[in-house]
């Protein structure tokens, strides 16, 4: 179950080029706050390229705030901040739910988010 957290926690945190051999090939992606919906490993990593992207411009602090690890789910719920030239740009409260199947790969994400400057 550690190992799932860890995976979890990396992919939450917006490190996706490490963890992007634990998406399963139909993986799918929630994403509620945008209504987007993506399915298959090839569509949720053009997704993420994106979003790496967009970190790649602005300094991100994120502060998870707990987790729950269940019989392949995990959930990690947080707190980020995202600045720019020093300056808050936007403020994020997650919870990300991360449904594994057998092979322990990611099969299924659900991510909430509510953002807004805080």
């Amino acid at each position: 179950m550690e190992n799932l957290l860890a995976v979890a926690r990396l992919f939450s945190g917006g490190k996706f080029d490490e963890v992007s051999d634990r998406l399963a090939h139909e993986v799918e992606f929630h994403i509620y706050e945008d209504q987007k919906h993506l399915i298959g490993k090839a569509q949720v990593l053009e997704f993420c390229k994106g979003i790496a992207d967009y970190f790649s411009t602005i300094d991100t602090d994120f502060r998870e705030s707990g987790s729950l690890v269940g019989e392949g789910k995990v959930v990690i719920y947080g707190y980020g901040e995202f600045k720019k030239d020093g300056q808050l740009v936007n403020a994020v409260h997650s919870c990300d739910v991360y449904e594994f199947n057998d092979d322990g790969m990611i099969a299924k994400i659900h991510s909430y988010c509510n953002s807004g400057q805080q």
